[in-house]
């Protein structure tokens, strides 16, 4: 299942909320980086701007909205941030489709990674280490230490600053150049801030990585990675960027990471169907996938699970659905209840309008492993597609109760109750999802189009309807104050 979204960006708002949070007082003195931002954004403040940010970013950045992608990267992320120190509040991991390698993180726990940052790295270490790295930005509260050290140096030039920092890490060469366009004193102190929190990030982030059980020595393996290939490409890679690397700090990881003992850590499975998942589906196109993984299979100790699967999905997403059910089918013989398996299995049986076995299939799934986002997404998608709309909404509605930011389920409940002719809540639904992309104004809209669809008997709904309107309306209006 894919999923796209676009809107018009809020970021004015945003920024115009940041700027009001952090105005200096006449007195306050500058902190060092040991100390911290609680005078300027408070934990609640970060967390309240950070969801509307990520909100935001969903709307204008080509998310991957994949249960399976999403399941790895929120249970790796979740296992590092379970070994961290500062947790302040709850953190969600993401995806950006992009084939550039870069990763980042935003205020109030939200981690990104670009799909070409997984499929660089050659074990589970190096990509946990990199989202290690952004957790330690995140408990070091490092976006809101940079806001209140400049605004203290150069409160008018805050709103500039604020929005480079928001393009440097969704948007690197955008960012660069804002951040040039700033005066040069607060040029020269992001860039020294920026030295800084990337040696506290490097330090924190291997030994959160370490007491999570990971190899230290996949940060200077990574490093030495990304420094060998930006020698050979015009531009500076977009991590590099972002994360600035210096020959010393990759001598001061190597030196850090000999402090603790070398082990052979093996690979997640779940990591190399990721891998796989990622190669085929969001790295390569569709010709080429299947000649990188039939190449693979044929290379000594390539006749892997990972690489199986890759080619499985190569072929599906050619159109070669005898071939892939053949590969997956065997696959499942030996573990039935794989999700990745799975998944591909539904997408096949689903394109031969095998419909009955495919929700068969899927029930006893569900039974298995009730609210599952990749079960029951895959379930609910199913049943829709075979003309069992109401159960898609049961199934949807279950989910929702447990996972309310769900972009893939709002999209699918709203086309299961266009399905029964239910517009009061296909509108609402259809609200949901703009407002999980912070298009407060579509929302709104959207509300009012279910409003008008209640039937006169309704009033319970409308009463329910009005209030959600007005929360989403004083929301909007209290960001737009701020």
């Amino acid at each position: 299942m894919t999923f796209s979204a676009v809107n018009k960006p809020v970021l004015i708002c945003l920024l115009a909320a940041l700027s009001q949070a952090v105005m200096p007082s006449a007195h306050a003195d500058l902190p060092n980086l040991g100390g911290n931002a609680f005078n300027t954004i408070t934990p609640d403040k970060e967390k309240q701007l950070g969801d509307v940010m990520m909100r935001q970013t969903r709307g204008s950045l080509p998310m991957v909205y994949d249960p399976l992608l999403d399941e790895y990267i929120n249970s790796l992320g979740n296992r590092l941030v379970a070994r961290a120190n500062d947790v302040k509040f709850p953190f969600k991991f993401y995806w950006i489709d992009n084939k550039n390698i870069n990763a980042f993180a935003t205020l109030g726990g939200n981690v990104t990674s670009h799909t070409g940052t997984l499929a660089i790295a050659d074990s589970e270490s190096e990509f946990a280490s990199v989202m290690a790295h952004e957790i330690a930005h995140v408990t070091q509260r490092h976006i809101a230490r940079f806001v209140e050290a400049q605004s203290q140096k150069a409160p008018l030039t805050l709103a500039g600053i604020l929005g480079a920092i928001v393009l440097a890490t969704v948007n690197p060469e955008a960012g660069m150049a804002a951040m040039m366009a700033t005066q040069g004193a607060s040029q020269q102190s992001a860039i020294n801030f920026t030295r800084g929190n990337e040696q506290e990030a490097d330090r924190i982030g291997m030994q959160i990585m370490v007491d999570a059980g990971f190899d230290p020595y996949a940060v200077p393996n990574f490093f030495r990675k990304l420094s060998e290939q930006s020698r050979f490409v015009n531009q500076q890679l977009a991590f590099l960027q972002t994360h600035p690397l210096s020959q010393s700090r990759v001598s001061d990881t190597r030196l850090r990471a000999e402090q603790f003992q070398q082990r052979f850590i093996p690979d997640s499975q779940d990591f190399t169907l990721t891998k796989a998942r990622v190669l085929a589906r969001y790295h390569y196109g569709k010709n080429d996938a299947e000649t990188v993984f039939r190449k693979k299979l044929t290379e000594p100790g390539g006749n892997t699970k990972a690489n199986q699967y890759g080619l499985a999905i190569a072929l599906l997403d050619k159109g070669d659905l005898q071939q892939s059910r053949k590969l997956i089918e065997q696959m499942l013989e030996k573990d039935e209840h794989n999700l990745y398996y799975i998944d591909v299995y539904t997408d096949i049986l689903l394109a031969q309008k095998e419909y009955q076995l495919c929700l068969d299939m899927l029930e006893q799934q569900y039974l298995l492993r009730p609210n599952n986002q990749v079960v029951t997404l895959n379930y609910a998608n199913a049943a829709l597609r075979s003309g069992a709309p109401r159960l898609a909404i049961h199934l949807l509605k279950s989910l929702l109760f447990y996972k309310s930011d769900n972009i893939l389920a709002y999209d699918l409940l709203s086309e299961a109750y266009k399905a029964v002719g239910d517009f009061a809540r296909f509108y609402e639904a259809r609200a949901d999802l703009s407002y999980q992309r912070a298009d407060y104004p579509r929302a709104i809209d959207d509300l009012n189009e279910a409003l008008n669809h209640l039937k006169p008997e309704e009033k319970l709904e409308n009463r329910r309807l009005e209030a959600k309107k007005r929360q989403l309306q004083t929301e909007f209006d209290r960001l737009r104050r701020m």
